[in-house]
């Protein structure tokens, strides 16, 4: 007889680390691929719309010189564009220009191993999978 017992958060730790490993190991592949490093590839993929200096480096989970820097590069490469905000002259936007958001679709479009596994689960399986994707992202984004 099967055990009906839910699982406890303790139960889906492991299996959601090998998950978020196997994302950002597939990420760092793609990126390699395209002459980013994975910094830069999460920086692009983040720069969906504008965001200040200060965001971006939170969302790289870095200090503001390392995404200074960073952003730095990849201006250099003409991927973004580093502008002062609208209504606070000091603070910096970073916006991805068109080339920048090429790129990254590339990126994202290169990871086969990501690819791969979502095209495995049945299309019952990605219709359960994705409401509770976005519910687990929202509760973290907290």
């Amino acid at each position: 007889m099967p055990d009906t017992t839910p699982p406890t958060p303790d139960d889906l730790v492991e299996p959601f680390a090998r998950t978020v490993r196997g994302y950002y190991d597939d990420l760092a592949a793609a990126a390699l691929r395209h002459g980013l490093s994975t910094a830069q590839a999460r920086a692009l993929i983040a720069l969906e719309e504008p965001l200040s200096m200060s965001a971006l480096a939170g969302h790289l989970v870095c200090d503001a010189s390392n995404a200074t820097r960073l952003i730095a590069r990849m201006q250099e490469r003409g991927l973004v564009r580093r502008e002062a905000a609208p209504r606070d002259r000091r603070s910096k936007v970073v916006t991805a220009t068109e080339e920048g958001r090429a790129l990254a679709r590339r990126v994202r479009a290169d990871m086969h191993a990501v690819h791969d596994a979502l095209q495995a689960l049945t299309p019952g399986e990605r219709a359960a999978l994705l409401p509770l994707l976005e519910r687990l992202g929202t509760l973290l984004d907290r």
